[in-house]
């Protein structure tokens, strides 16, 4: 079983063009009460987040488009499972008649405490320990390859001012990387019993270090999550999308 605390806002955006996924239901709201609270009852369940991007708000139907298409999707409980379902979304999302457009994709698909943390873009999951925040995933972007290539810290990212381009995700805009070979990131993780998951679009991750994110939530997660979300609301500008998934 699993609790799951979630929230979202469009920020100073026009549109709300992300998109939660909660274990087959999808919510898409320019804003909410927060927090929501959902319990799983049963051992197996996805959660993610989709950011959209493109004109207008194509991006708002790109990533309801993603969510959607998931919510379809069989997956078996391992790395290839998850590999094949993103490619089968983004196969569907290319001919879907979308033109030049795309979403990012983060989340966790647990069995158990066993986990499995995929993503396409700069959408992230986090892992909270009692000591600090941990940063699972890695983010499709111009900022991380510097990381990646050791031009700047991990740190430093935080506050460059092209952290905002996105170099992967899903969508038609992305179909010359699949058809290249680019794969999402996907690796497998273990949940301990004071630990749980953060997953979010960069409407978060942007505007609060990750290092006051654990302050914030600390020493209780699901206690404390609505004073993490007062704290973003004080600096948020874009869509935002947050969810703690915890095992119970």
């Amino acid at each position: 079983m699993y609790k799951v605390y979630f929230c979202m806002d469009k920020g100073l955006r026009d549109y709300q063009q992300d998109c939660i996924y909660i274990d087959g239901e999808i919510f898409q709201k320019e804003n909410m009460k927060c927090p929501q609270v959902r319990k799983i009852g049963k051992s197996s369940a996805i959660f993610a987040v989709c950011d959209g991007m493109g004109g207008l708000s194509e991006g708002e139907k790109a990533s309801e488009f993603v969510c959607r298409t998931l919510k379809s999707c069989d997956v078996p409980f391992s790395k290839d499972g998850i590999y094949r379902m993103l490619f089968k979304i983004q196969k569907k999302f290319e001919s879907s008649g979308f033109i030049w457009s795309g979403t990012t994709i983060a989340g966790v698909y647990m069995d158990g405490t066993n986990s499995l943390i995929f993503n396409a873009g700069d959408s992230r999951v986090y892992k909270y320990t009692p000591e600090k925040l941990i940063y699972l995933s890695h983010d499709h972007s111009y900022v991380q390859s510097l990381v990646d290539r050791g031009i700047i810290s991990y740190q430093e990212s935080f506050f460059h001012p092209e952290r905002y381009i996105v170099e992967f995700g899903i969508g038609d805009v992305f179909s010359p990387d699949w058809n290249e070979g680019k794969k999402p990131f996907i690796i497998e993780d273990r949940l301990n019993e004071e630990e749980l998951y953060l997953i979010c679009t960069d409407g978060l991750s942007d505007y609060i270090p990750d290092q006051q994110i654990h302050y914030l939530l600390s020493p209780d997660p699901l206690k404390n999550f609505k004073k993490l979300i007062d704290e973003l609301d004080k600096v948020k500008s874009d869509n935002y999308s947050v969810i703690l998934v915890k095992t119970c």
